[in-house]
């Protein structure tokens, strides 16, 4: 009997032992496949709520990507998950005029710019790509609901990132695109600066434009833009104005 016991106790030991060694080779196909699927379901949600948002159903497309930022929150490793889905929700606030959760969004999306360079290289990149949008639609959120300081912080972190992808991007029509953005997050920075009186700052704001060699790939609906906008700077010494005009090549509709 006693032998017995000896012998199932050294069979149960080598069993524990196989099915320990055989846990060890499943567990890296296991974690894949779970990550896969969870991977399969950022994209769902996604999916989901670009047809929510597309329907003009702003709260379902909020409540798809609040759900998809969970799960990139939950991926540290890709940061570019988390980029994406911080601009999809821009995209919400904008539209739904939404200052409370642009605030939360607004948040994040500064933590984020502001480690981007912990990322891995291959998606420093796609960050920039995501969160500059990102911060230039909350500008515009905070702009609307008169957070003049919030929106000067986002446009201007906005335009430090495109500044960055102008400088990489190489195809001359990503660049004009880029250069695009670039003018409107200066629009918007010099308007911010102005509601706050902060004159010179405005000014100085507009004229950065010329510092980043974007003037000739800007639509004229966009320079005259600019232009209609940085006349309305009170005090604005007359040379300045005709320089800043002749920069962008156009004059105010209201001369």
């Amino acid at each position: 009997m006693k032998e017995d016991r000896q012998k199932f106790s050294i069979f149960t030991h080598v069993a524990h032992s196989y099915a320990a060694i055989i846990c060890l080779f499943l567990l890296p196909g296991c974690n894949y496949i779970a990550r896969k699927h969870t991977i399969e379901n950022w994209h769902q949600l996604r999916a989901a709520g670009d047809v929510a948002y597309y329907k003009h159903d702003y709260a379902a497309a909020q409540k798809c990507f609040d759900d998809a930022l969970k799960i990139a929150q939950s991926m540290p490793d890709q940061p570019v998950r988390l980029a994406v889905v911080l601009e999809d929700l821009s995209k919400v606030c904008l539209a739904a005029n939404d200052v409370g959760q642009a605030s939360i969004i607004f948040d994040q999306a500064l933590a984020l710019a502001n480690k981007r360079s912990q990322a891995p290289k291959k998606q420093i990149e796609r960050i920039e790509e995501s969160l500059g949008p990102c911060l230039n639609n909350l500008g515009q959120v905070f702009a609307k609901a008169k957070k003049y300081e919030q929106a000067a912080i986002a446009f201007r972190e906005a335009r430090a990132l495109f500044l960055d992808l102008y400088k990489l991007a190489s195809p001359i029509l990503v660049n004009f695109i880029i250069g695009s953005y670039l003018a409107w997050t200066i629009d918007g920075l010099g308007t911010s600066y102005k509601e706050m009186g902060q004159l010179k700052e405005a000014r100085q704001a507009y004229f950065s434009v010329k510092d980043y060699n974007i003037i000739k790939g800007l639509s004229l609906e966009l320079r005259q833009k600019l232009v209609n906008d940085f006349s309305k700077i009170p005090d604005t010494p007359k040379d300045e104005q005709n320089q800043y005009y002749s920069l962008l090549g156009c004059q105010p509709d209201n001369l």
